[in-house]
């Protein structure tokens, strides 16, 4: 009887959320995004996010490699090297976003260069 009870209650629940969510939706369109807070807001995940590179190439270089006497050698020297290099491209393309993020380049919201680990929407 409390499960039917509880059920009930998450049902209408998500229901009103659905419907509020209707509601107040904000039309969107392809440049609502950009900006320079949206800048300023990269910028700091760059360098929040850029020591997470090294163990990430580590790991991604390991993976690679098919034989598993080598991989973690190659894992430690070619994704060493690699994630190093990525952290450092990574946090310096966060420092340029938090210190040019209100001086825009022509309205120009790009990165300073095309990273994997966050894509641009």
């Amino acid at each position: 009887m409390v499960f039917q009870q509880t059920k009930k209650t998450v049902i209408k629940l998500c229901l009103l959320l659905s419907v509020f969510s209707l509601l107040f939706a904000m039309p969107a369109y392809a440049g609502a995004h950009k900006g320079p807070v949206y800048k300023f807001a990269r910028g700091i995940t760059y360098i929040v996010a850029s020591p997470f590179q090294l163990p990430k190439e580590i790991i991604q270089v390991a993976s690679e490699e098919e034989s598993p006497w080598i991989a973690p050698w190659k894992g430690m020297s070619q994704g060493a090297g690699s994630g190093l290099y990525q952290m450092g491209r990574q946090g310096i393309a966060g420092i340029w976003d938090l210190f040019t993020f209100w001086t825009p380049a022509d309205r120009d919201w790009k990165s300073l260069f095309d990273t994997s680990l966050f894509p641009e929407v």
